[in-house]
């Protein structure tokens, strides 16, 4: 699918559009019959848990009216298809309820609507028969789809029960380490030094250092001493009262930095125990992968999605492999270079028994290769 703007097309034009839906931001993209993309846009979350069912769909009418009005069409021309691959919309009953309010408050938008959870646009950008999908950003999931729509997945229930692999853990598990050394509760994996990390953690929380000043007065002098220590209650706030994930996880940029710059050992270990981490979700699947997708050329396909997992690769790719070794199956993982939108206006397309020409080979990258020999 090329990615060329025409903002010439008019109303006759048979159009499809595609949402890729997040929980911070959100992308639309407009294609015509023959593949061309001719108006994208932008919105805010449209995760119906996080902004409510009523922000959700204001939130798609409004990406989708000005995607219309950019690929010189009115708000009234009804697209052909409207695929929606949305962060919260792994439910049928959430899916139903969303496609039952835009049809209600916005019946001239499409002929056809369809709604999935945001990892099938995914690997639907990258493949045209099934793949598999691993996250690692503020959170982590991994999910399989194969070619007879089955999908099971592993992961993604949140910080309270997994994100295993992700921003949010990797921070989680500096901090823990940091604070059970200083406790005494624990020592440091392998006895690594943790200054550099304990450093890191308590300049990115703010924990401040304190001067306790001491004079002693005796009889023929007096003694003037003084200590540092750090007010380690600094990062409560953070942690409890006014908790953000997203910020927590925001640690890991410094560690990950941390880490290339210097090589610390913990730094390093604690980006190789996430790189098994993430591997372990894979392993968990592949005895639930059709065989097709595990016996193709390069095995199983992967597309890597999330900041931590694309940007911290080299730092994840050890444990990553150690833990890869374990099975008896190649991995091919790829990186997209286009938005998910399309995947999801493609899967929309062919719910409602359209075809459109597609170059999967402009939608990905490789990014690494495992061959199981």
């Amino acid at each position: 699918m090329r990615r060329r703007l025409n903002m010439a097309d008019g109303a006759g034009r048979r159009l499809f559009c595609g949402i890729e839906g997040g929980g911070t931001a959100s992308d639309a993209v407009i294609v015509n019959a023959d593949g061309r993309v001719v108006a994208e846009s932008r919105g805010g979350c449209t995760n119906p848990w996080a902004v409510g069912f009523d922000g959700a769909v204001e939130t798609i009418h409004s990406m989708v009216s000005e995607a219309k009005k950019k690929a010189g069409v009115p708000e009234s021309h009804l697209l052909e298809s409207l695929g929606m691959c949305l962060s919260g919309g792994e439910q049928t009953q959430a899916q139903e309820r969303i496609i039952s309010q835009l049809k209600e408050r916005y019946p001239n938008t499409t002929r056809h609507y369809l709604v999935r959870t945001d990892t099938f646009g995914s690997i639907a950008t990258a493949f045209p028969k099934g793949g598999m999908v691993l996250i690692s950003g503020t959170g982590s999931n991994c999910q399989v789809l194969n070619p007879s729509g089955d999908s099971p997945r592993c992961g993604g229930w949140g910080h309270m029960l997994g994100d295993e692999g992700s921003g949010y853990s990797i921070a989680h598990k500096a901090i823990k380490i940091v604070y059970d050394a200083e406790d005494g509760m624990a020592d440091p994996p392998h006895e690594y030094d943790i200054a550099l990390v304990k450093k890191a953690v308590y300049q990115y929380f703010n924990v401040k250092c304190l001067t306790i000043v001491c004079v002693c007065v005796c009889v023929c002098y007096t003694v003037h001493c003084s200590t540092q220590m750090t007010n380690r209650f600094d990062i409560l706030n953070y942690i409890y009262e006014d908790f953000k994930k997203c910020h927590i996880a925001g640690l890991c940029k410094t560690l990950a930095d941390l880490a290339v710059s210097t090589k610390d050992p913990l730094c390093c270990h604690i980006f190789h125990q996430a790189g098994a981490d993430l591997a372990r979700h894979v392993k968990a699947l592949i005895p639930k992968a059709d065989k097709s997708l595990l016996e193709q050329k390069g095995g199983i396909h992967i597309v890597a999605v999330g900041s931590v997992l694309t940007k911290a690769w080299d730092l994840l790719k050890d444990g990553f492999v150690e833990v890869l070794r374990e099975t008896d199956v190649s991995v091919t993982m790829v990186k997209l270079k286009v938005s998910s939108a399309i995947g999801a206006l493609l899967l929309g397309a062919e719910s409602a028994g359209l075809a459109l020409p597609v170059d999967y080979s402009t939608h990905s990258t490789l990014m690494y290769e495992y061959d199981k020999c």
